[in-house]
């Protein structure tokens, strides 16, 4: 009879700690912040402040993250994919600060079209409405969030 008492017992916290860490990791908020790093031969090259924010009252452990950047539905550039899991404690935020390399001249020049391409190049000021993806997995679950954010240059 004790035995089953105390595997009940070990069944409801372990189901109840299960839960709360997916709540947990539902309620993870997400700000990113994009700038332009510099222009160069190969291309522009961004750069992307990602701070994941813990409001939960449980450490979390999640996925270095993920960043793309799209303009209306493709690819203008990725971050490098790490595979590090990183600890937030309760009540904290993290922040990345991540480099996005864009694809080649001619891919942009497809993307983003000649005019923009050639404001880009010779300074001129400008503004995009991207796309940013961040993607993770917070305690094991997958946790991913598009914004749309406006570039100036």
């Amino acid at each position: 009879m004790f035995k089953w008492i105390a595997g009940g017992l070990a069944a409801f916290f372990s189901i109840r700690y299960l839960s709360r860490l997916q709540r947990a990791s539902t309620n993870i908020t997400s700000r990113i912040r994009v700038n332009i790093h510099k222009v160069n031969l190969t291309g522009i090259e961004l750069t992307a402040e990602v701070k994941l924010q813990n409001p939960n009252p449980i450490t979390l452990q999640l996925q270095h993250p993920f960043v793309k950047i799209l303009f209306k539905d493709k690819i203008l550039g990725t971050s490098v994919v790490e595979n590090s899991v990183i600890e937030i404690a309760e009540n904290s935020e993290k922040t990345f600060n991540l480099r996005i390399q864009s694809a080649g001249w001619l891919t942009l020049i497809q993307i983003l079209g000649t005019k923009v391409v050639s404001d880009i190049r010779s300074g001129n000021p400008i503004q995009l409405n991207i796309q940013t993806q961040v993607t993770t997995r917070v305690n094991g679950l997958p946790y991913e969030k598009t914004d749309n954010i406006l570039v100036q240059l």
